[in-house]
């Protein structure tokens, strides 16, 4: 009989299903519910009135209701490992009805995104096995180091509008002020470039006439800068031609990297680990500029094929960006794809 694995991620891209069918490939029998974001979620560490929403969540047990909507639907709920990515839907209730079902249940959690951003510490005593993309999330809380998967491609690039310099990525503050600069810098050298940024989402308290509360008075605390761009850019107030409204499908963004000389990595502020994009880079050979310092650490570093630049004063080297160049892929990044990861990851618990 296969074994039964619940999958429990966010939608991401898509990659979300890939996962699901690498399982399913492999074997196994595989349920999969968002890993969805609840209103009033207080995980994330720049949220504001968490002793709020902390109490709604404890009062009214929002993850609890979800998570029973969607385990409903579930014909069979035996399951023999539980494999979720980040944290946001994850409660004990989940857990005591799958062991119910089925006391020797394995669970695997794994972050992909970093404590500076979220903090799941609570969270983590639930699972069996807890591993992170970020290194140093791994030292600060004991947790397995694991960087991130990348998916193979077939892409023959036949069709191929040859870019100069890549980046796509969600909004952030600091991101929309340092591609300002970055923009400036490849426009004035002629630098063919392909850059968007996504508005994430409506952050608590999106409203016009907050907005407006908040523009009008001189208010200068970071959550507020950062609010107002955010409203500025979800609602289409920010004159950037790099900002989108609609997310680029999987297919077109790994078309686009796999046609560009250099992918721009621009991690968010505290986090040191390396997103999916970066490791797929790696993977087809690509150059890399990165603001992530941590990258000097890696054994997969080679300062001819990744560049570090300085959030404050980035410079770039535009005959390095512009010179086709090719590298290998190390066995490092080779085990990094989506199957081989996936079998280290479970450990043998797939078998």
């Amino acid at each position: 009989m296969p074994r039964r694995v619940l999958l429990i991620t966010p939608v991401f891209y898509g990659i979300e299903q890939k996962i699901r069918v690498a399982l399913e490939e492999s074997g196994y029998q595989v349920v999969w519910i968002e890993n969805k974001t609840l209103p009033l979620d207080y995980h994330g560490t720049a949220s504001k009135f968490k002793i709020l929403r902390k109490f709604y969540f404890l009062l009214f047990s929002p993850a609890k209701r979800y998570l029973k909507e969607q385990l409903k639907n579930i014909s069979d709920p035996h399951f023999d490992i539980l494999f979720s990515i980040n944290a946001h839907a994850i409660c004990p209730y989940l857990f005591k009805y799958l062991k119910k079902q089925n006391p020797h249940l394995y669970s695997i959690l794994y972050l992909w995104d970093s404590f500076s951003k979220f903090s799941w510490k609570r969270e983590l005593r639930y699972f069996n096995r807890v591993l992170t993309f970020d290194p140093a999330d791994s030292l600060r809380y004991n947790l397995e180091y694991k960087p991130n998967f990348y998916l193979a491609q077939d892409d023959q690039l036949s069709d191929c509008d040859k870019i100069d310099l890549f980046f796509v990525g969600k909004f952030s503050r600091n991101r929309l002020l340092l591609l300002d600069k970055i923009v400036d810098l490849l426009k004035s050298k002629g630098i063919k470039y392909f850059i968007k940024l996504l508005p994430a989402y409506k952050i608590c308290c999106h409203n016009q006439f907050v907005y407006r509360i908040l523009k009008t008075l001189p208010f200068n605390s970071e959550w507020v800068l950062k609010y107002l761009l955010n409203y500025e850019a979800v609602e289409g107030l920010l004159d950037r031609d790099f900002l989108i409204h609609d997310a680029i499908g999987p297919v077109d963004l790994q078309h686009k990297l796999l046609c560009s000389n250099v992918v721009l990595d621009l991690p968010f502020e505290g986090q040191t680990g390396y997103t999916h994009r970066f490791i797929s880079a790696l993977a087809e050979g690509k150059k890399i500029i990165t603001t992530n310092k941590n990258v000097k650490e890696e054994s997969f570093y080679d300062p001819d094929q990744i560049k570090i630049i300085d959030v404050n004063n980035p410079e770039f080297d535009f005959k390095w960006i512009k010179k086709k160049l090719h590298f290998p892929v190390s066995g490092y990044i080779k085990v990094l794809e989506l199957n081989n990861w996936l079998a280290s990851v479970f450990d043998g618990k797939l078998a």
